[in-house]
């Protein structure tokens, strides 16, 4: 298997040494192996929420984590801000958005553990939280693979505009400002990006719009799995 170059524009897949092929067809879908964490990237906006709405029939509501009925373990903090609403909407919610954080990486945590894929609803833009992910993933034996939506900063909060769920301007500008170094380092290095990762896929709306699936290579019968 070969490896692309490194992307000039937002429509590239970079399959990386010791993964199977994978790839966007004009219509079709993703697949990856069966131990895998889906990092579905993208600022605020980018159409994260409209693609696993679309795929998955993720509406924002859900409270908990969601298992799909191929065994694929979906997981959004706005599940973990929904859960936690009932008990805190008193408080203003950027003195608990932490608390938000630590329970949504807590569930991401135990569905990694289960064994089964997951993908992850995440900005992608924190660079901490790609090297711990990658670092994890790594002590259990799982690849991350990054499906990542890039879309300018009108086409963002035009996004936010039509899920009626904002980012104040001060968060916007910081996605914004980070999501552009996480660009300028893919041109000069993907791996740089997310250490430990195995594939790269790099999306503009208009793409992600025509893709039809993210299929999991189907576990072995008898093979052992986590509960």
């Amino acid at each position: 298997m070969t490896t692309t170059p490194a992307p000039t524009g937002p429509q590239m897949s970079i399959p990386m040494p010791t993964v199977e092929p994978s790839g966007v067809r004009p219509v079709g879908s993703l697949r990856y192996p069966a131990r895998s964490l889906v990092l579905l990237g993208g600022v605020p906006g980018a159409g994260k929420s409209t693609l696993l709405n679309r795929l998955y029939g993720l509406d924002g509501s859900e409270a908990d984590t969601v298992l799909t009925d191929d065994g694929v373990r979906i997981i959004d903090s706005q599940q973990s801000r929904n859960r936690l609403t009932p008990w805190l909407c008193w408080v203003p919610y950027p003195a608990w958005r932490w608390v938000v954080h630590l329970l949504h990486y807590l569930r991401l945590v135990l569905a990694l553990r289960a064994g089964d894929p997951v993908i992850v609803h995440e900005a992608g833009t924190r660079g901490p939280i790609r090297r711990l992910l990658g670092w994890y993933c790594r002590t259990l034996g799982i690849g991350v693979h990054l499906l990542l939506i890039d879309v300018s900063p009108d086409e963002a909060l035009r996004g936010q505009k039509a899920r009626g769920r904002w980012v104040s301007a001060r968060s916007h500008r910081a996605h914004a400002r980070r999501w552009g170094r996480l660009l300028t380092a893919l041109a000069e290095r993907p791996a740089a990006v997310a250490p430990g990762s195995v594939s790269l896929v790099l999306m503009d709306r208009e793409r992600v719009g025509r893709l039809s699936g993210i299929e999991f290579t189907p576990v072995p019968f008898g093979a052992a799995r986590r509960q």
